[in-house]
């Protein structure tokens, strides 16, 4: 057996228990409080999705907050309004479906772990709410020096120790930075706190552990992406059922009101897709690679069958 087939294997049976572990925490009742963190990171994914797709059709991308109790919300100006309404269920599904297709085709998960988290805390810090404006001088020269140290240990270092020294100098700039410019609302804090913490996380992971770990956690953040986007849209279509004074503002809401239709005919739209694009990602993800080995392997047979040489009687 080839090491490409073993790896294939390995990583097939790492991504079903992601799957099976990802599937209890999103079912089981009793372990809806281990869900929290996710739900915050998958609102953060969801309210990206609206303000990136401003930026792509030329708006601009103001800022985003996420809630205690997992609502979002995201600010954004001008921009393709059809697009942008929608990109927030169907981006969070798109997230889902890269991360699971990245993580799995590629031999390097680890890079895919540090590129993702650095893409979150990057935007996190950058459209949250924090104003460098409200950095006094004093300020700006402890956060900016903190940063230096930082680079200098994780970069200079011969040693994990030090490397480590310059990682918590590093988190330290930040509760710096927060605490200078975050302001006084609590959404920032939390919206920051989630985005940045996650996107270290990651790339910890991605910098730090086996490929087995990498490779098991971004699945379970893949499948729990995926499945969340398919439930959160289906609770929307839940919402918009509801009498009209009943309702809360809301992405579907939005469209029916900006173009046309009704609300739950846009949330149903939503699940249709969200199902499309996951169920997409795991078939070229999984199915495919498997047909196209088994169509190889018995071709690969076939071929050494008939090139065997035939007996001749003496």
């Amino acid at each position: 057996m080839s090491l490409n087939v073993t790896n294939g294997r390995r990583d097939l049976a790492l991504a079903f228990v992601a799957f099976v572990v990802a599937f209890a925490l999103w079912q089981v009742a009793a372990l809806s409080f281990m869900m929290y963190p996710f739900r915050l990171f998958v609102t953060i994914i969801h309210e990206l999705g609206h303000g990136l797709s401003a930026l792509l059709t030329g708006g601009e991308f103001v800022e985003f907050e996420v809630s205690k109790n997992g609502a979002g919300l995201a600010k954004t100006r001008p921009g393709a309004r059809f697009i942008i309404i929608q990109a927030g269920y169907l981006g969070t599904a798109i997230f889902g479906a890269l991360l699971l297709f990245a993580t799995n085709r590629t031999k390097r998960p680890g890079m895919v772990a540090i590129v993702v988290g650095m893409f979150i805390a990057i935007l996190t810090l950058l459209f949250s709410g924090i104003s460098v404006s409200q950095l006094g001088l004093f300020e700006t020269v402890i956060v900016v020096a903190l940063i230096i140290v930082s680079l200098f240990l994780i970069l200079t270092r011969e040693t994990d120790e030090g490397r480590y020294v310059g990682l918590g100098v590093g988190a330290l700039a930040g509760a710096g930075l927060l605490l200078f410019a975050g302001g006084n609302q609590d959404n920032t804090l939390l919206t920051v706190v989630t985005g940045v913490s996650s996107g270290v996380a990651l790339i910890l992971l991605g910098y730090f552990a086996t490929r087995e770990a990498v490779v098991v956690t971004l699945n379970f953040l893949a499948f729990l992406t995926g499945l969340q986007a398919i439930t959160d849209a289906w609770v929307l279509l839940k919402i918009v059922s509801l009498p009209e004074s009943l309702i809360p503002n809301n992405d579907a809401s939005s469209m029916a009101r900006e173009f046309w239709g009704p609300a739950g005919m846009w949330a149903m739209i939503w699940i249709m897709l969200d199902v499309l694009i996951f169920g997409a990602a795991v078939y070229f993800t999984f199915i495919h690679p498997m047909r196209q080995q088994a169509i190889g392997t018995g071709s690969a047979a076939e071929e050494a069958k008939t090139a065997e040489p035939e007996s001749v009687p003496g």
